[in-house]
């Protein structure tokens, strides 16, 4: 049965948020539905930010996830049920991604894939393992989010200790710098990165001059810079999302600092280098690797770009193999029920996708998630600079 896509259709839903006793406001959108009976449908919940400045991760995720849906779709379904996508826009701010959380229990889903933010997934998914709802990550990457003790979450992308550690091998191993700053956007996702930077650049051998948090909406960074230019860094670590991470390493160079800026998967993306112009050029981001440099997402770039018309961003592939993961759990239970599924998941064992082999551990993990190092390019494109698996320099 071929799909129709809905156009967009608001829901005001009051939602009670106990922490402040209120009703909140969200818009709900639905997209990749058929005209099968909802009670044989598989639907699953999508959030993450398709407005607002990270809108660029939200809606291309949101696209992979639409495809994933739709190839499944025309080959019949997954055991006889026709997939149906539910998305909400979390605008990136925790109270409307709880919002969204509370949404997906009202509207019964069978299975949610998200949440971007980190400060958004923890608390949201407490609301889905009350509800006994399954939910994969497809880019949260805060280790809290599986230390939970809920049996319900699950993650494909790696986590934030995995990567803190690999920006420091690069710095210390690779660039061979001896000090550094680190600053982060005081959430959880840029605190989190940063932490695990400082903690591994010390423990091989490395010198934490200074470690900061600063606000992610502060656009004048002149009296901190003014600071760390004192202490004369051989880098400058930065945690956190855009536009800070553009506009922190534009007035660096402008007061004259000229080391190594390094940043994570919440900067790379042409935001960066649309808010730093040449000044990010040269700078270090870890993230995991874009679908373009991996051999397994070929297939999936290729039918992306003839889809939508442009490239998929860093964390499309990872939220396009939620959906077949998610497909493959209820092959192995035979059954759209969420517990089934949650049952079907934490089975999930070599499963190929297109960002490689996802297999998870006891809380959820998946144990074998790849991180790159990419150098930005004139352009702002990003080229890989350092690929740890490999070791090389």
């Amino acid at each position: 049965m071929t799909t129709r896509t809905l156009t967009t259709r608001l829901r005001w839903v009051g939602v009670f948020a106990a922490t402040a006793g209120l009703a909140l406001l969200v818009a709900a959108c639905g997209s990749t539905t058929t005209t099968t009976s909802p009670k044989t449908q598989l639907v699953i919940g999508f959030a993450n930010p398709i407005t607002g400045a990270e809108a660029t991760y939200g809606v291309s995720d949101l696209n992979a996830v639409n495809m994933a849906a739709a190839q499944i779709n025309a080959k019949g379904g997954v055991a006889g049920h026709k997939i149906k996508i539910i998305s909400c826009d979390t605008k990136a701010d925790p109270a409307t991604g709880i919002a969204c959380a509370h949404l997906f229990v009202s509207d019964n889903v069978n299975a949610v894939i998200g949440f971007f933010n980190s400060d958004i997934s923890i608390p949201a998914s407490g609301i889905l393992h009350a509800a006994g709802i399954p939910m994969v990550s497809g880019a949260s990457t805060n280790p809290q989010l599986t230390l939970q003790g809920f049996k319900n979450v699950f993650r494909i992308c790696g986590t934030d200790n995995f990567q803190g550690q690999v920006e420091a091998d690069f710095v210390y191993n690779v660039l061979h710098i001896r000090t550094a700053v680190a600053i982060n956007d005081e959430e959880t996702y840029g605190q989190g990165v940063s932490q695990y930077f400082v903690s591994n650049f010390e423990k091989l051998g490395g010198r934490i001059l200074s470690q900061q948090g600063v606000q992610a909406t502060t656009t004048d960074f002149t009296s901190l810079l003014t600071q760390i230019k004192s202490l004369n860094p051989g880098a400058i670590q930065f945690g956190g999302f855009n536009p800070a991470a553009g506009l922190l390493a534009k007035q660096a160079k402008e007061l004259g600092i000229n080391v190594p800026f390094i940043s994570d998967d919440g900067t790379i993306g042409p935001l960066f280098y649309q808010t730093g112009g040449t000044a990010t050029v040269g700078a270090y981001l870890s993230s995991e690797p874009a679908p373009q440099d991996l051999a397994t997402a070929k297939g999936f770039v290729s039918q992306y770009v003839s889809r939508f018309g442009n490239q998929p961003t860093e964390f499309a592939g990872y939220n396009y193999d939620c959906v077949y993961v998610i497909a493959q759990a209820v092959r192995a239970e035979n059954s759209i029920a969420p517990a089934a599924i949650i049952k079907g998941l934490a089975g999930i064992h070599d499963y190929h996708g297109v960002t490689g082999v996802v297999n998870f551990d006891s809380v959820g993990n998946n144990v074998t998630p790849q991180y790159l190092i990419y150098k930005v390019q004139p352009g702002g494109g990003n080229a890989v600079a350092w690929n740890p698996n490999t070791k090389g320099a």
